[in-house]
């Protein structure tokens, strides 16, 4: 069966980098949502603690519950209103203005504004009439925050969202006077918003992709010695010699051009990986060609080796897919074995 190899010194240097630009480990909020960007939910959040972080961010509340023990505090960005309930170390994020009227006494939230993004959060002429709601219903509110919609993009948007920002904290902070509730931890940064900006402000910085080892910042923005975390391995079924024209695999898209070695590895697109149409050239790791279309369980690499290395950087599928990291990344099924070296 395919496995995946977690590499630890990488994700603790990785780790290092973020923390000495945010301040501190107690300013990183380690974002594992989606099985941890499809590096393991559990296994990826032990060790990131381990490291000495104490704050994360999962999608839902079952994710939340599963690495409660590991974190003081777990921001949950996507559940349901429905679903909202008391913790005492899980904070519900609130989306809109609605959602408030749900959030039983004594829970905590996390009160998502719409800076320019668009997609969710209140909007400042709801922001009274929000803080006043959170004081009469007895929720505790633990922090605001926003997302940039162009953090790692060359151009003006960055600053205009970050000034409506500004203004936005300004306005919070008045209205939590007004109400008598205590002033909340403010949070906007990503990955990119982090390793661009200049000193850093805030109260923590979310940290998702660049945890993982990735950054997509243009070269303007320097340069930032992150690695990448994951290894995907794959293990030999069969091996067999290719005769010269021979066709391999579905429609028989790859035709050998010589005389060749073939091998069958057991990992194809039922594990996740995008699937690969057998047109132009895509390598292993150590630069073996992958022969024909990837099949659902298997795939055909020129090799003989007992394992192989499928990817070690997810930035070589990306690009031949013409697609992000993070798209590479989180579709890897979780049945795959993950395990730290």
């Amino acid at each position: 069966m395919a496995e995946i190899k977690l590499h630890l010194q990488n994700l603790y240097s990785n780790l290092s980098i973020l923390a000495k630009k945010a301040g501190g480990k107690e300013k990183i909020i380690a974002v594992l949502k989606d099985n941890a960007y499809g590096h393991g939910l559990d296994i990826f959040a032990r060790k990131t603690a381990d490291f000495g972080i104490i704050h994360a961010i999962t999608r839902d509340a079952k994710e939340a519950l599963e690495i409660a023990p590991f974190f003081a505090d777990i921001i949950v960005l996507s559940e349901h209103k429905e679903n909202f309930f008391t913790h005492p170390n899980i904070i519900f994020a609130i989306n809109e203005f609605s959602a408030l009227k749900s959030v039983p006494r004594g829970a905590k939230i996390a009160l998502k504004i719409d800076s320019g993004m668009h997609r969710n959060g209140l909007n400042p002429e709801e922001f009274d009439a929000a803080l006043s709601a959170i004081k009469q219903s007895g929720v505790i509110l633990h922090s605001v925050f926003t997302h940039y919609r162009a953090a790692d993009e060359i151009g003006s948007c960055f600053f205009w969202q970050r000034e409506n920002w500004r203004a936005v904290k300004e306005r919070i902070i008045e209205l939590a006077k007004k109400y008598g509730i205590n002033k909340p931890f403010f949070h906007s940064c990503n990955s990119a918003a982090l390793l661009r900006c200049g000193e850093f402000d805030e109260d923590f910085a979310r940290v998702g992709i660049a945890m993982y080892g990735y950054c997509d910042l243009p070269e303007a923005f320097g340069h930032f010695d992150l690695k990448p975390v994951l290894e995907l391995f794959a293990k030999r079924i069969s091996t067999r010699e290719l005769k010269k024209g021979w066709r391999v695999g579905y429609g028989g898209v790859y035709e050998a051009d010589k005389n060749m070695v073939s091998s069958l590895y057991d990992v194809g697109y039922s594990d996740g990986i995008l699937r690969y149409n057998g047109q132009g050239e895509l390598k292993t790791t150590n630069g073996s060609l992958i022969l024909g279309r990837v099949s659902m369980d298997s795939m055909s690499i020129n090799s003989s080796e007992e394992k192989i290395s499928i990817f070690n950087d997810a930035r070589v599928w990306a690009k031949h897919f013409d697609t992000i990291s993070y798209d590479v990344l989180v579709k890897l099924n979780a049945k795959i074995p993950r395990f730290f070296v």
